[in-house]
């Protein structure tokens, strides 16, 4: 399959690690095209994170925290509001659907399952279901537990 999103944001924040912070951002730019995405390297992705199809269209924005397990769907934001501080927080073992949009200083909670092309704007509560524009909550299950 090739090199995805991931790989190359996983790259850029070794390379920041190491102090090589122009060739981190080269390697950010070139998997930023390759895949018509941005996964800042100021967010904090879990190492268990998955974006679905290489995270084709995916935008993460810095500050965003995506839990352990969670995953992605391609075209998916998650930014902050525009004149607004906070970025979402997403938990652990969380689905967003492909097309969605978490905006905000919102946290998604453990488990929970956001809809396809859902807008989401408030908290999300752990187990809970969403979806539409803006998303409701449509069901709630309990969250997963362990570890």
């Amino acid at each position: 399959m090739g090199p995805t999103a991931l790989t190359f944001y996983r790259a850029a924040k070794r390379l920041q690690a190491l102090q090589v912070p122009r060739l981190a951002s080269m390697v950010a730019t070139v998997g930023d095209r390759m895949h018509n995405s941005h996964v800042d390297t100021k967010a904090l992705l879990h190492p268990t994170v998955e974006l679905g199809y290489g995270g084709i269209g995916v935008i993460i924005a810095p500050g965003v925290e995506i839990g352990e397990r969670s995953f992605i769907s391609q075209n998916v934001s998650l930014e902050p509001l525009p004149g607004h501080t906070g970025a979402p927080r997403v938990g652990r073992d969380v689905y967003i659907g492909v097309g969605a949009q978490i905006l905000g200083p919102v946290t998604i909670g453990d488990g929970a399952k956001i809809g396809a092309n859902a807008i989401v704007m408030d908290d999300v509560a752990p187990g809970a279901t969403v979806a539409g524009i803006p998303a409701k909550e449509l069901k709630r299950q309990a969250p997963p537990t362990g570890t």
